[in-house]
């Protein structure tokens, strides 16, 4: 969207202008709540405990076009009506000779709304819809004003210096139902990103150049924004940044990075606060439009280069998937003197996050009996936090170790799933109770048997399979359901795939591991063969499996290797031991020491 002019303007710079509002715009509908909240916000905004000189009160842009003597009025009817309300309730407290000239509200179709704005009628409220909703407003301002009475003066200041809005001229060649169009269809607001975009592309910024370098300086700025959008649309960036899904206007990460930096004027809350940084800093500072375009493409270009070097890519991934900020990164990048700094100053980050404990507290000769008593102590109920984040690093840490052939953590794929902790060997406790769940673990069952693969790894014949798979079937067919046949045969199968869970629940981190929430809970607690067969085949099919999840159900870590429908309270050990060790070697070894 073009614009020839993008301003603040109080509400007293607008006390001499004309509004136009064309027939494709709706009639006035603001709720007794909208009006209430914009009110509270004044007066709040007026009880500010230590006033800055120069704060003000930001409300969303108005949109116009300059039609002849008059503003047509894209966007901000509501907003302009309401606070034409306003002031028409403060002038009504004074004799005719002292009240204030207001800026007119004229209608392409509605004629009789702008005498009723002047009349405030009473009578003649229900006449029609738009007199109703304007006199209801119009009574609300008038009862709010009313409780605060020992405070109208400064209020009334504060309505006409202190409000200001967004003042966005549209150029007169666009057609002003496209734009209305485009911010009304589906309730897209004009977001801060265009705002800002506006900032950087408005005529006036590049007047002393002459009209063709003014445009190639725009058209280069323009060009720039774009590409940026485009890259942050790829979703293996994005989801390297960002653990939120967000359809457009991705580039207000960068400008939000950009704005930190930035001497803050604004308050943090404000809604506007980044137009309305920007727009200060650009008009503090003679031809700052270049400069300062070039220090939000630094932004980017910093982040660009995380993201492609394999190192930084799978450490600040790993960051800012555990909820640290960008700007916190950012912090730590310009605090190093060097990049060896940084990438030491990041691992010493992630040490602090995944032992709750600074690095150098830890002298390295015992860093492994460190990591170990730590890890050993953690417990399925008491730490799932910490234990879901040593996991994810475990994944980081392994496929770091694969050098620059190996494969880099798909932060896209594992951020859009919700995961799940895993017992890798079922839970003999967790037996179904119910009859339809009791069924339903044995389809289970059985289609584990059914497995042509099963001759292949079983640890004894076949036919002996073929035995418990007709066991299962006959109790899965009784009528009425034999509860205690199924007890018997759940046992058996338990015994003998899962040996020595009823001794006692595992809640180590070893028989632990990263699942995503749908495969996890559509198996609840199947036997170890089956969850394994469960995720080879979700492998196969493309959907993202933690590779030391699948280790795990590979028994990649496992020294019995003739064991593979069996997980045993020693592959438990040397599967934790394999976490441990990566992570030693993750804060020591491959160059990157902490």
């Amino acid at each position: 969207m073009n614009t020839g002019n993008l301003q603040l303007r109080s509400v007293s710079q607008l006390m001499t202008e004309s509004f136009f509002i064309p027939a494709y715009q709706r009639g006035y509908r603001w709720t007794v709540q909208q009006v209430t909240d914009l009110l509270n916000d004044v007066a709040t905004f007026t009880e500010r405990h230590k006033p800055i000189p120069g704060e003000f009160y930001c409300l969303q842009p108005v949109v116009v076009t300059r039609r002849n003597d008059y503003w047509e009025l894209i966007d901000g009817q509501q907003r302009l009506t309401t606070i034409f309300l306003i002031l028409s309730y403060l002038n009504s407290r004074l004799v005719a000779e002292e009240r204030k000239e207001l800026f007119k509200l004229t209608y392409e179709t509605r004629e009789n709304s702008a005498s009723y704005l002047l009349s405030l009628d009473e009578k003649s409220h229900q006449d029609n819809i738009d007199f109703f909703h304007i006199w209801n407003s119009y009574q609300v301002i008038r009862d709010w004003f009313r409780l605060r009475s020992n405070r109208l003066n400064y209020i009334e200041a504060a309505v006409l210096n202190e409000i200001k809005v967004i003042w966005y001229q549209v150029d007169e060649a666009v057609e002003p139902i496209d734009v209305f169009t485009r911010l009304n269809v589906g309730k897209i607001p004009l977001t801060n990103a265009e705002l800002v975009k506006a900032l950087f592309l408005r005529s006036g910024n590049f007047d002393s150049d002459g009209s063709r370098a003014k445009l190639l300086q725009q058209l280069r700025i323009a060009q720039d924004w774009d590409e940026i959008e485009r890259r942050l649309q790829e979703e293996a960036f994005w989801y390297f940044l960002s653990n939120r899904q967000q359809e457009v206007n991705r580039i207000d990460l960068v400008l939000d990075l950009r704005a930190e930096e930035i001497p803050q004027v604004v308050s943090r809350w404000d809604v506007n606060r980044l137009f309305l940084t920007f727009n200060t800093h650009l008009a503090s500072k003679q031809n700052a439009v270049t400069n300062e375009w070039d220090m939000i493409k630094r932004v980017f270009l910093q982040l660009d280069e995380w993201f492609r070097d394999r190192f930084l890519y799978h450490v600040v991934g790993f960051l800012l998937c555990q909820e640290v900020k960008v700007g916190q990164v950012c912090d730590l990048a310009r605090s190093a003197k060097s990049k060896t700094a940084f990438r030491a100053a990041l691992k010493a980050e992630v040490f602090k996050l995944a032992f709750g404990k600074l690095r150098g507290s830890v002298d390295e000769a015992d860093l492994s009996e460190f990591i170990h008593g730590h890890v050993a102590q953690l417990d399925y109920d008491s730490h799932p936090v910490s234990i879901r984040r040593l996991l994810t690093l475990f994944n980081i840490a392994s496929l770091l170790e694969l050098g620059d052939s190996g494969p880099w953590f798909p932060f896209d794929h594992f951020k859009k799933e919700q995961w799940d902790l895993e017992h890798i060997r079922s839970v003999k406790s967790d037996m179904p109770q119910r009859v339809d769940a009791q069924k339903a673990w044995l389809g289970q069952a059985l289609e584990y048997f059914s497995e042509p693969e099963l001759a292949a790894v079983s640890r004894g014949s076949h036919a002996y399979e073929q035995k418990f798979a007709e066991r299962l079937r006959a109790v899965r067919e009784m009528e009425p359901f034999d509860v205690p046949a199924f007890e018997t045969v759940f046992n058996d199968v338990i015994d003998r795939y899962d040996p020595g869970s009823d001794v006692e629940v595992d809640n180590s981190i070893g028989n632990l591991t990263l699942l995503d929430a749908g495969t996890n809970r559509s198996y609840g607690n199947a036997i170890f063969p089956h969850k394994r067969r469960k995720l080879i085949a979700l492998d196969k099919s493309g959907r993202f499996v933690p590779p030391c999840t699948k280790n795990a159900f590979l028994k990649y870590y496992s020294s019995k290797i003739d064991e593979m429908l069996t997980w045993s309270r020693q592959d438990a050990k040397e599967h934790e031991q394999a976490l441990v060790s990566s992570l030693v070697r993750f804060f020591t070894y491959d160059g990157e020491h902490v």
